[in-house]
């Protein structure tokens, strides 16, 4: 399954009106001026979602998950590749990046500050695209492709073929920050997001 070109315009339009909404408090934590571009959106298998993961670096990387509590149901994961993270947890903490080989506890505790603000602005994507409120389970750390491959194989689940990924981009002073946002929904939630697409468009 992949979305249209008309799918994908409206997912850039609830995108605008999210991310104009976490622009201020991302500039305030970071300090600075940033540019948020709007997330790019795509459908990929659950084999090609695995293999992205385990490309961009777990272990190296900052990758926490979410259940999906309300509106949808699910898993959400939030995913910093290692040069993103490490130039996120400099600036947070006031460091040089060259300073910093491999992130601790505490450039992680830095880095989920602005992951909250990030799951807010997808959440709200989210709520706009079905019309409804969609809430999250707190974030639960991942260290291993085990950990989320763990999550895959419970429940409902177990039957997801498809999933959603949204790639987003801030630029600041020094360098770009890229972030990859999963949407792993049940069979259910998924068509029900492609239903509310597809109205979407008949009414527009």
């Amino acid at each position: 399954m992949k979305f249209s070109e008309w799918e994908k315009d409206i997912f850039r339009e609830a995108s605008n009106i999210a991310i104009s909404h976490g622009i201020t408090s991302l500039s305030q934590m970071l300090g600075e001026p940033i540019e948020m571009e709007v997330p790019k959106v795509h459908m990929i298998k659950r084999i090609e979602f695995l293999k992205l993961l385990a490309e961009n670096g777990i272990s190296q990387s900052f990758v926490v998950m979410f259940n999906i509590t309300e509106g949808l149901t699910g898993l959400a994961i939030l995913q910093f590749p290692k040069e993103s993270a490490i130039l996120l947890a400099a600036t947070l903490m006031g460091i040089d990046p060259a300073q910093i080989d491999e992130l601790d506890e505490m450039g992680k505790s830095a880095i989920m500050e602005i992951g909250n603000i990030l799951i807010s602005v997808y959440t709200d994507i989210l709520s706009i695209l079905i019309g409804e409120s969609v809430s999250l389970t707190p974030p639960l750390q991942a260290s291993y492709l085990y950990d989320i491959e763990k999550e895959l194989s419970s429940g409902e689940l177990r039957e997801i073929e498809d999933v959603v990924m949204f790639i987003n981009k801030f630029k600041k002073a020094d360098g770009g920050i890229e972030s990859y946002f999963y949407l792993v929904p049940t069979q259910d939630s998924l068509r029900k997001i492609i239903t509310r697409l597809e109205k979407e468009i008949k009414e527009g």
